[in-house]
């Protein structure tokens, strides 16, 4: 009897180490704001001599917390349930993330899914925009995709206080979301919401509708061009062209197209490919030009903290792209707790890729993936993850020699464009080697996204002066010759055929 009770004992011991070493591997949350930690996942400028430094750990904890209130959808205005407003000022603001409620895997994992959809910006809907819908309606329906129900999935209605609605925007799932074909929305895609021209009909529709003058719209414009493009340490023209445009011309050099984005740190008419969420567990890089390391999970809080609006507040020898306030709890500036950001994690490294709905033959499928051995397509783009996660240097770009002992790098250009990775603040002279697991479901490719399809990546026409890209175009050009990453473009048209089929069904 004492034998069967000492096991009984011994096995509810067990049982209960085992819940709770279950229970306290979600209380080891990672320091997000870890200033060491931020420096050290850095790679350096090309200038190494301009340093981004963070705001101290004591600022950044003071900045006000963010609360993720329930949302409600917006839909394409005229699509809306009638009395859908009035419904709305109806609601109580509810509170929709709690950590101490968290106790598994799968708590976290949704959990962070709702702090993916949580907005960073708030603007009222008021009289004046209500009355603004159906002019902005006329510009929507031209770009912004919806579900079948007719909502708008990249921004939503909250309710902070009873009665004041407001539109939610710069979520991540603004970027990272796609609504398919079908209707259907996948989170974590390369997205099809142009925010940069979301946010130019907005300039445009109020700029006319309330009648705000030239003064007023320069002086957003001026705030835009410091937050996101002012590096005046660089000497290239695109520094020097934010000084000359005017208000039409800079509207229409800000408008970019599905899957291209103007982002913080990049150049204008210089933006960047965005890429899908899948498989981000498994990659060593964070952007196209390597910006940042990723080391583990705390690191990728880091990272998401940064994209939402804490990178503003980095100085870089002197200069800061944001006026940053001496009271951190005065400013307009919010953060991220680290509960939020470590649930936001979770969930961005669950993840995965949808396989592409179209079967292709397999004799086809067998032909494309010898042509993609014989091509040595393998050397940069290596099974598994179909990327060999190194960083490959741009022309114009000598890699010091102590990166190789600090980076993984492949001392191999491809040639294409250098100015995002030599000429902007998120700029490291390299470009990370992309993984080709759901190509099929990009419409934007190479770094600055000058193409739409696989298709143009292997069109010799693009290396000609009189090319016209199929992707995003600066507007001040006519033609622009896409040049680098060679491979395959002199494939003939079987070979290329067999190729495309099997990077699609990757």
């Amino acid at each position: 009897m004492k034998r069967k009770t000492y096991i009984v004992l011994t096995g509810l011991v067990i049982a209960l180490t085992i819940l709770s070493f279950s229970f306290s591997h979600f209380e080891e949350i990672p320091k997000s704001w870890d200033v060491e930690k931020i420096h050290s996942m850095h790679l350096p400028l090309p200038d190494s001599s301009m340093v981004a430094n963070p705001v101290s750990a004591e600022y950044y904890y003071q900045l006000p917390e963010r609360k993720a209130f329930k949302a409600y959808p917006f839909y394409m205005p005229g699509r809306e349930p009638k009395g859908y407003y009035e419904w709305l000022k109806q609601q109580q603001p509810e509170i929709i993330f709690n950590a101490a409620d968290l106790k598994t895997e799968a708590d976290w994992i949704k959990a962070g899914e709702i702090i993916y959809d949580m907005p960073e910006v708030y603007e009222p809907i008021d009289s004046v925009y209500l009355a603004s819908l159906p002019e902005l309606e006329k510009h929507w329906r031209k770009f912004i995709p919806t579900t079948k129900d007719g909502v708008i999935p990249f921004i939503s209605i909250v309710v902070r206080e009873k009665g004041r609605l407001e539109v939610g925007s710069r979520t991540c799932g603004m970027c990272h979301t796609k609504v398919m074909p079908d209707g259907n929305v996948l989170k974590g895609g390369q997205g099809n919401f142009v925010f940069t021209r979301y946010l130019v009909s907005l300039l445009r529709v109020q700029h006319d509708f309330q009648n705000v003058p030239d003064s007023v719209t320069s002086v957003r414009i001026n705030a835009f061009n410091r937050l996101l493009f002012e590096a005046p340490w660089i000497k290239h023209e695109n520094q020097e062209r934010l000084k000359k445009l005017s208000i039409d011309e800079w509207l229409n050099t800000f408008e970019t197209r599905p899957g291209v984005l103007h982002r913080p740190g990049t150049g204008l008419g210089y933006p960047v490919n965005v890429p899908d969420l899948f498989n981000v567990k498994e990659r060593k890089y964070f952007d196209r030009t390597g910006h940042l390391q990723h080391r583990d999970i705390g690191d990728l809080m880091r990272y998401a903290t940064f994209n939402q609006s804490a990178d503003k507040l980095d100085d870089y020898n002197g200069f800061t792209s944001f006026n940053r306030p001496a009271d951190p709890k005065k400013g307009n500036v919010t953060r991220f707790s680290d509960e939020q950001l470590f649930a936001l994690a979770k969930f961005i490294y669950s993840l995965q890729a949808p396989k592409n709905p179209v079967v292709y033959p397999e004799a086809l499928l067998k032909k494309g993936e010898t042509v993609f051995k014989e091509q040595k397509c393998f050397t940069c783009h290596t099974p598994p993850l179909y990327s060999n996660n190194k960083l490959t240097p741009a022309d114009g770009f000598t890699p010091p020699e102590d990166h190789f002992n600090k980076y993984d790098i492949f001392d191999r250009s491809v040639g294409t464009d250098a100015t995002l990775t030599l000429y902007t603040r998120r700029g490291t002279g390299y470009y990370k080697v992309p993984s080709l697991i759901g190509a099929w479901n990009r419409t934007a490719f190479l770094h600055g996204g000058y193409f739409a399809t696989l298709e143009d990546m292997f069109d010799k026409k693009r290396l000609n002066d009189d090319y016209i890209p199929t992707g995003y175009k600066p507007p001040w050009l006519e033609h622009i010759a896409v040049k680098g990453h060679l491979f395959g473009t002199e494939l003939n048209e079987e070979d290329k055929a067999a190729l495309l089929a099997f990077i699609r069904s990757l």
